[in-house]
């Protein structure tokens, strides 16, 4: 009824024991998701390129809008626009740190307002309307700080808010 091990299966059993510990730990520390540190590096090398392409795109923005070339400046924020809206579809796919889900949907929550406000931004330029988009302006440029001090303990470069990049 009750079988006994032999003293020759012991060393199977113990380095099945082994396999068994060592998957496990595997498996459990891939379910837990990246530190912080991994995660914060994955993201900024995502965030760079959007980040330099920005600025490209963005250069004389404000020029444009004050000598009233509401047009050109327009298609700038346009383009802005699609970088940020991609920027961020590219990050929101990367794992986060458990501990810090809550923090990240927040921030997530904040990138989409401010993707939303360039867009707003562009419709207003392209209307004419360039006070309106003055204050759509003041409010990406506010949300963009908010979303900095949600991440601020994260040390984003790339990633962070600069307002410097936008004309």
């Amino acid at each position: 009824m009750y079988k006994t091990f032999r003293t020759e299966n012991w060393p199977k059993v113990v380095v099945g024991l082994v396999l068994a510990i060592v998957f496990g730990c595997t498996t459990h520390a891939l379910a837990e998701g990246p530190t912080r540190d991994e995660y914060v590096n994955e993201l900024e090398s995502v965030c760079k390129p959007g980040a330099e392409a920005t600025q490209r795109a963005m250069k004389g923005a404000r020029a444009d809008i004050s000598a009233e070339r509401l047009g050109v400046a327009a298609g700038k924020f346009a383009q802005a626009a699609q970088i940020f809206g991609s920027t961020v579809q590219k990050i929101a796919k990367v794992s986060r740190p458990p501990a810090d889900t809550a923090k990240l949907t927040k921030w997530f929550g904040y990138l989409k307002r401010q993707e939303s406000y360039l867009r707003q931004i562009t419709v207003e330029l392209k209307a004419g309307h360039s006070i309106s988009a003055q204050r759509r302006v003041a409010r990406f440029i506010h949300n963009g700080n908010l979303a900095n001090h949600v991440v601020l303990d994260f040390g984003f470069n790339h990633c962070s808010f600069k307002f410097s990049r936008y004309g």
